[in-house]
C-alpha cells in the first residue's frame, strides 16, 4: 500500500512538471506572488489618489482677455517682482498639497466638465495691477492712484459733522444665493467683504461692483486652536518664514479684483504676532489698500502696526449678528449708532445670514431720518496715505 501510494505521488509531480513545461510548482506560486507585486505597484503609480482622497478642485486658468504673457502692456499692467514657491514648513514639516488641480482647457465648458473652483475676473483696470504666477495683483499706479481710491463706494453728501455709520457684510462668494440677495437687498453704502474661495467669486464681485458696492477682500489668518479650526486653503501661519506667508497672501489677493482693502477671517494667533503681521501689513500699504481688523480679538496688533507704518485703517467697533435673531440685531445695530454719535463714526461687521441682510436692510432705509449716514468702509478709515 505504501508502494502505491509513493508511486501515485510520483506519477503527479511528473504530471504537474509536464504540464507546466519542467517548472516545478514551488516555482510557479512565486511566479504568481511577482505578478501581483507588479500590479501593485502599478496600481499605486498609474490609478490610485495621490492626494489620499483629500478634497481637490479642478481648475481652468485663463489668461485675462487682451493680456499679452510678455509683456503685460495692454492693460497697463505691470510685471510683478519674483515670487518665490512656499518651501517647507519648519522642522522639516511637508506644506499641504495644493488645493488646485490644472485641468485641460478643451475640457473647459463641456458636458461632465468640472466648473473652474475660483474663476476670476477679468476686468482689470488699467495700471492697478501687475501680473504675478497666481493671477493680477493690486499695485499703486505710476500716476499715484491707488486701488483704494479708484475703486472705493461713492459716499452721499455729509454735513459738517454729520455722525457716519460703515457696515461690512462679510462671507460673500461662498454661497450664491446669499450673495446676490446682499448685493440685490442692501443698500449700495453697504461694503461686501468676499472670501478668496467660491465658484462664481469673478462674476459675483464684478456684479456687486456694477451694482454700487465696494469690496473688501477677506484674508484667513492663523487663529489660536489651528488646525482644528482652519479658516481655509492658503491660511496664513505664524509658523510660516516671511517669504512664505507672501507667497501665500499673493494667491489670496489674486482671487479677484478692484477690492479697496483687506479683512481679516479668523486670525486671533496671527494678529497678535508682531513679526508675521508686521510684514503683511506692510505690503498692504504698499499695494494702496486700506486694512479693517473685525474687531474680535483684544490682542490684535493692528492698530498699533497701522500707524506705525502708515496704513489707512479702521476697526469694527460691534459684531452685529453675534446672536442671530432680528431683535438682537437691532438691538446692536442702535448700540451702534449710539457709537456713532459719540465718536462721530461707527463700523459694524455682520455675516451673509438671511435675517442679518433683512434687518440691516429695514435699519438702513430709515437710517438717514435718524441724522446719521450710512457709507462705505473707506470713508471711516483713519491714518495712511490713501
Amino acid at each position: 500500500m505504501a508502494a502505491d501510494d509513493l508511486n501515485a505521488s510520483g506519477t503527479a509531480r511528473t504530471f504537474w512538471r509536464r504540464r507546466l513545461g519542467g517548472i516545478s510548482l514551488l516555482g510557479c506560486l512565486v511566479g504568481l506572488a511577482g505578478l501581483a507585486a507588479l500590479f501593485a505597484v502599478g496600481w499605486i503609480v498609474f490609478v490610485d489618489d495621490p492626494y489620499g482622497g483629500e478634497p481637490v478642485a479642478v481648475v481652468t486658468l485663463e489668461r485675462p482677455a487682451n493680456v499679452q504673457a510678455d509683456s503685460g502692456q495692454d492693460l497697463g499692467i505691470r510685471r510683478t517682482v519674483d515670487s518665490k514657491q512656499a518651501e517647507p514648513l519648519p522642522g522639516g514639516h511637508a506644506l499641504p498639497p495644493a488645493d488646485i488641480v490644472i485641468s485641460d482647457p478643451a475640457s473647459a465648458g463641456q458636458p461632465g466638465a468640472r466648473q473652474p473652483a475660483n474663476p476670476q475676473s477679468t476686468a482689470v483696470t488699467p495700471n492697478l495691477s501687475e501680473v504675478s504666477k497666481y493671477g493680477p495683483l493690486p499695485v499703486i499706479a505710476t500716476d499715484g492712484r491707488r486701488p483704494a481710491e479708484t475703486y472705493a463706494g461713492r459716499t452721499p453728501p455729509i454735513a459738517p459733522n454729520m455722525p457716519r455709520i460703515a457696515i461690512l457684510v462679510d462671507g460673500m462668494g461662498l454661497s450664491t444665493i446669499a450673495t446676490e440677495a446682499a448685493i440685490d437687498k442692501l443698500p449700495a453704502q453697504v461694503t461686501l467683504a468676499f472670501a478668496p474661495y467660491g465658484n462664481e467669486i469673478g462674476r459675483l464681485t464684478d456684479r456687486a461692483r456694477q451694482a454700487g458696492h465696494e469690496l473688501i477682500l477677506q484674508i484667513p489668518l492663523e487663529p489660536y486652536d489651528y488646525p482644528d479650526n482652519d479658516p481655509g486653503p492658503h491660511t496664513l501661519l505664524t509658523g510660516l518664514s516671511e517669504g512664505q506667508n507672501r507667497d501665500r497672501l499673493h494667491w489670496v489677493m489674486s482671487r479677484f479684483t478692484g477690492y479697496v482693502g483687506v479683512l481679516n477671517y479668523m486670525g486671533a494667533r496671527f494678529t497678535a504676532s508682531d513679526e508675521a503681521f508686521r510684514p503683511v501689513l506692510g505690503e498692504i500699504r504698499d499695494r494702496g489698500l486700506i486694512y479693517i481688523d473685525d474687531g474680535t480679538s483684544p490682542r490684535s496688533l493692528a492698530p498699533s502696526i497701522s500707524t506705525e507704518v502708515g496704513l489707512s485703517f479702521a476697526q469694527a467697533d460691534l459684531v452685529i449678528d453675534s446672536v442671530s435673531t432680528k431683535s438682537a440685531i437691532r438691538d446692536k445695530l442702535i448700540r451702534l449708532e449710539e457709537i456713532a454719535r459719540e465718536k462721530g463714526l461707527a463700523t459694524g461687521i455682520a455675516s451673509g445670514l438671511p435675517v442679518s441682510i433683512e434687518t440691516i436692510a429695514a435699519w438702513a432705509n430709515q437710517l438717514e431720518a435718524t441724522g446719521i449716514m450710512l457709507v462705505p468702509a473707506t470713508a471711516v478709515v483713519s491714518g495712511g496715505e490713501t
